[in-house]
C-alpha cells in the first residue's frame, strides 16, 4: 500500500472501525501492575463507589485507544506518522468488563509545522464508543506527520 503523507490527508475524512473486547482478567491484571486504586482491583469497591463493580482504569482505556488507533492506520496502509505531540481526552463514562469498544475518528485540522518544513500538524478526534453508543472516550490529539518528499 502506499505511504500517506500530509498531503493525503482530508479535514473531515473519518475513519477507524476497529473493536475491542475488555476481558476481565485484562482489564484486572493491567490495573493490578499500573493503577491498582481499589474501584480498578475490587468489585466491592466499585460497587460502593457507585459503578456496580470494578472498572477500568483511565490509563487502560488509553491503551486500549492507542492500540485500535495504530490498527487503524495499518489497515490503511502505513502512515508517515513522526510523533504525537500531545493530546486532551475526557472519559464521560466507565468501561467494564465485557465492554466492546468500537474506535473511530475524524480529520479536524491540517496545517504545516512552523518548526518543521518537511511536516506538518493533524489535529484528530478520536473516540471509543461502546455497542449501546455510549462514548467512553474521546481524544483530540496533535500528530507531527511528514510531508510528501520533493
Amino acid at each position: 500500500m502506499a505511504r500517506t503523507y500530509l498531503e493525503d490527508m482530508v479535514v473531515g475524512s473519518s475513519f477507524g472501525g476497529e473493536i475491542y473486547r475488555v476481558e476481565r482478567e485484562e482489564m484486572l491484571e493491567f490495573a493490578r501492575r499500573w493503577d491498582p486504586r481499589p474501584v480498578h482491583v475490587d468489585d466491592a469497591a466499585g460497587e460502593a463507589a457507585g459503578f456496580g463493580g470494578a472498572i477500568a482504569s483511565g490509563a487502560y482505556t488509553t491503551a486500549i485507544f492507542t492500540l485500535l488507533s495504530m490498527r487503524s492506520r495499518e489497515k490503511d496502509g502505513e502512515h508517515a506518522v513522526i510523533a504525537g505531540l500531545g493530546a486532551e481526552l475526557r472519559l464521560p463514562l466507565p468501561v467494564r468488563a465485557g465492554d466492546v469498544l468500537c474506535y473511530e475518528a475524524t480529520v479536524l485540522e491540517i496545517r504545516g509545522s512552523a518548526g518543521r518544513p518537511d511536516a506538518g500538524v493533524v489535529r484528530t478526534r478520536g473516540r471509543l464508543v461502546r455497542e449501546d453508543g455510549e462514548v467512553v472516550y474521546e481524544s483530540t490529539t496533535a500528530t507531527l506527520v511528514a510531508r510528501r518528499p520533493a
